[in-house]
């Protein structure tokens, strides 16, 4: 797998390294892009597990997980605590899951709000800690738990359905992990695509490959990482406005046309030294056209788009790239849905756009609504990509 360059401050983290041994302590860096936004160190023998993670998305918050673990490599117990250090409405909270063989007590405290509940064990349950918060629920994934769940699995499985046990909650959700090769297991990612995991000889994660997710993540193994001290670094970054804040910030589009007012919402990511069209905005597949929830073309009146008749109403925006580099918009009736959440039964209408190439890359995706007289156009532009499709109202 191919490792971006990490960003200066990651450098400065490496001075914390430790020269103990792998196969007891490492740690794992994920990028996105350029950016570094997910630090875990953890430290690992036959009946236990600890670590750390500092998530760097929206505001800086440190998560500390440890994991009892029995003779077969099964879990009794797991500890999570995650705090706030930066900027963030993220809740101080405290997890305790004791498992037995057919029973899950659950001890929740929720920024001093407490819980406790008691269910069922589903067979085969195992407890995952999958981070990110808000609209980037699902950044990472620890993949110190990962390795400790596929040695529990052990080498002989083909493909296995886990009833996932998050370990921030207490829910449970079905999850599959597929071995595609002794060194390739692929973890299941909402059902809709794949984090591929590279293992080594011994069956450790040397690196996780998140790209055909939405989040677009990269993680390799390094030597054992003081997170906390990291933690300082980007806590500091924060306080300074250097932080990386909100992934994909959330952004509205007017404009008049003719006497009417559209308006476009949708999520804004960013380039982050990345090459976007081919990679990140694949070619020959339906993309959300932005980030998080689908974006969404607001009309009071009826309009045509490209020449194609949209009557008033509300409408989810998708595009379809092609290798060719000619470019369609989906106009599609369904609307509220997350942008993953596609559904060509609902389109109303394809129509092509116009293509043309900025002379500078562009980082932060755009959507504008521009008019003049009665007439006007939607633009599209992220990178060195630049799509328009006129727009008049009838």
């Amino acid at each position: 797998m191919h490792v971006l360059p990490a960003p200066s401050i990651f450098l400065a983290a490496l001075a914390f390294l430790s020269s103990s041994h792998a196969d007891e302590r490492a740690a794992f860096v994920t990028t996105l892009g350029r950016d570094t936004v997910a630090i875990e160190s953890f430290t690992r023998s036959a009946s236990h597990i600890e670590g750390d993670i500092v998530v760097r998305v929206p505001g800086t918050v440190l998560c500390h997980y440890a994991l009892d673990l029995t003779s077969n490599g099964d879990v009794s117990r797991s500890v999570l605590d995650v705090k706030p250090l930066g900027d963030t409405k993220v809740p101080e909270r405290h997890v305790t899951l004791d498992f037995t063989a057919d029973s899950i007590r659950i001890d929740v405290d929720s920024a001093g709000h407490r819980t406790k509940s008691s269910r069922a064990r589903e067979k085969g349950a195992y407890p995952q800690f999958m981070t990110g918060f808000g609209s980037s629920y699902g950044l990472y994934s620890s993949l110190g738990v990962y390795e400790v769940l596929i040695a529990h699995l052990g080498a002989a499985f083909d493909s296995v359905t886990i009833p996932s046990v998050d370990m921030a909650t207490g829910r449970t959700v079905v999850r599959q992990f597929v071995r595609r090769s002794p060194t390739l297991v692929d973890a299941d990612y909402f059902r809709i695509a794949f984090t591929h995991l590279t293992l080594d000889a011994s069956g450790e994660i040397v690196s996780a490959d998140a790209s055909e997710t939405t989040e677009k993540t990269e993680s390799r193994r390094t030597g054992f990482i003081d997170v906390s001290q990291v933690a300082k670094q980007f806590v500091a970054a924060d306080k300074a406005g250097k932080g990386l804040g909100i992934a994909s910030p959330s952004e509205v589009a007017k404009g008049a046309v003719g006497d009417q007012q559209i308006v476009v919402t949708y999520s804004s990511p960013r380039r982050r030294n990345r090459s976007i069209l081919g990679t990140v905005v694949p070619y020959g597949q339906v993309w959300r056209t932005g980030a998080n929830e689908a974006t969404l073309l607001f009309a009071d009146h009826a309009l045509e788009i490209g020449g194609t008749p949209i009557p008033a109403g509300t409408y989810s925006l998708w595009t379809l790239p092609k290798k060719d580099g000619s470019v369609q918009l989906i106009i599609n009736a369904q609307h509220g849905q997350w942008g993953t959440d596609y559904d060509a039964s609902h389109d109303v209408a394809r129509v092509p756009m116009k293509v043309a190439t900025a002379a500078a890359p562009q980082d932060d995706f755009t959507m504008a609504v521009t008019g003049s007289g009665g007439g006007g156009e939607l633009r599209i532009a992220w990178d060195t990509f630049i799509w328009t499709v006129p727009i008049t109202v009838k």
